[in-house]
């Protein structure tokens, strides 16, 4: 072999490492970031660099905005037609809905006691008696209902009437949630599972509408997003609305209660930022996420050898980006070799409804863990890839250009 084609050889072989060495994590743009502080409309930054700050917010990542203090207490109230705000804490709001069971028993009227369920059209049938409308309605309304037929049918006398109402079986409800839920839309709450419907003897005189809350009904959509105001949460009943604060669920003080019926609208407000307060799990939040991990990078060189199952995937809601690169093994090994690593975070923003990209610098980021904006909360569907350092890229060049040059050299190509 020609020497002067040698030497030609490896100095095409040192140029070329040292082009592709650089090729780390995408190139950031040679201008100004395009997500700096100095741009307001966040709706048109995608990427962010490993010195630019992400925020989910619609205004600028460095202008700070003070969240809004919360009442000490709860409330909850009824707002229609000039009326006086009621509150919702009394047995006798709960509203029937269709499918739920009521045992009724009439003293000296045996004939016109039984089980009676809540019919498609919202309608009872009692033996002897017309049609009564029940739905909407809650025990004392229906029991009025029942005492009027029957004086009216001249079946009993009007200070005669005496019956009781038992509800059996709270029936699943359908309601529709939407604002700063993760999935808003129609859902069903209060449904057993097959096992529970098997357990169940019957040996008991009532049933608990235990699912059939706003909590229960924030949950069917994926709970509530950091951006959402949970002290201003609308529940909307034909031409009635009413306004119930949870941050109570939050900050440990009495939180309002209402049971839902069917064809409720539950409505949360959203601020224009996010409050990682409530990034965490709770009775109106999601108990966990899935974030997708890429990991192809030492120690570990594959997701099979790293542990990247669903196991490794699922994580506690409120979990950091930094926890999620601990768990893609993206930290640690040999210092010399696999420091100054780096990695993307992918996630769309619930404010812009845009999908963003995060550069960060591994040992950037642990330096600055303490900081929101440089190690931001994971959301559901997040995806976190790694990058090798510059050092391991360089040694596993080397040994693709190797593999081709060794048997080249062999066969007297070069």
């Amino acid at each position: 072999m020609n020497p002067n084609q040698s030497i030609l050889n490896v100095v095409t072989v040192l140029i070329l490492l040292c082009l592709l060495s650089a090729c780390v994590t995408p190139n950031a743009p040679e201008q100004k970031a395009i997500c700096s502080g100095e741009n307001d409309d966040m709706t048109q930054c995608h990427f962010y660099d490993r010195h630019t700050p992400y925020m989910r917010s619609k205004i600028g990542a460095q202008r700070n905005k003070a969240l809004p203090q919360t009442s000490s207490m709860g409330h909850t109230y009824l707002m229609y037609a000039g009326q006086a705000q009621q509150a919702l804490h009394l047995p006798q709001n709960i509203r029937l809905s269709v499918g739920d069971r009521l045992n009724i028993q009439i003293l000296n009227g045996q004939e016109f006691s039984g089980n009676v369920e809540v019919n498609n059209d919202g309608y009872i049938y009692l033996p002897y008696l017309a049609p009564i409308h029940a739905k909407g309605l809650d025990v004392q309304e229906l029991s009025g209902k029942i005492k009027q037929h029957l004086v009216q049918e001249q079946f009993m006398l009007k200070n005669t009437v005496r019956l009781t109402i038992t509800p059996l079986k709270w029936a699943p409800v359908d309601i529709t949630v939407s604002g700063g839920v993760f999935e808003p839309g129609q859902h069903q709450i209060n449904k057993k599972s097959d096992l529970e419907i098997i357990d169940d003897d019957g040996d008991h005189s009532g049933d608990q509408a235990s699912q059939r809350n706003i909590a229960a009904a924030l949950r069917s959509s994926g709970g509530v997003r950091p951006d959402a105001n949970i002290a201003e949460v609308m529940v909307i009943r034909g031409q009635h609305s009413f306004t119930l604060d949870l941050s109570g669920v939050i900050h440990g003080y009495p939180v309002p209660s209402m049971t839902l019926m069917s064809g409720d609208h539950i409505h949360v407000p959203q601020h224009d930022y996010f409050d990682d307060a409530l990034a965490r799990p709770s009775q109106i939040t999601a108990p966990g996420i899935r974030v997708f991990l890429s990991n192809l990078t030492q120690p570990a060189s594959s997701n099979s050898q790293s542990a990247v199952d669903t196991d490794a995937t699922r994580f506690p809601y409120g979990t950091r980006l930094l926890n999620g690169a601990i768990a893609a093994n993206c930290v640690g090994g040999a210092q010399s070799t696999n420091a100054s690593r780096h990695l993307l975070l992918i996630t769309k923003n619930p404010l812009t409804a845009q999908v963003d990209v995060v550069e960060r610098s591994m040992d950037e980021l642990i330096r600055h863990s303490w900081e929101t904006g440089m190690n931001p909360i994971l959301m559901p569907g997040d995806g976190i890839a790694c990058y090798d350092s510059r050092v391991t890229n360089i040694r596993e060049i080397a040994r693709a250009i190797t593999e081709v040059l060794v048997p080249a050299t062999l066969l007297e190509l070069l």
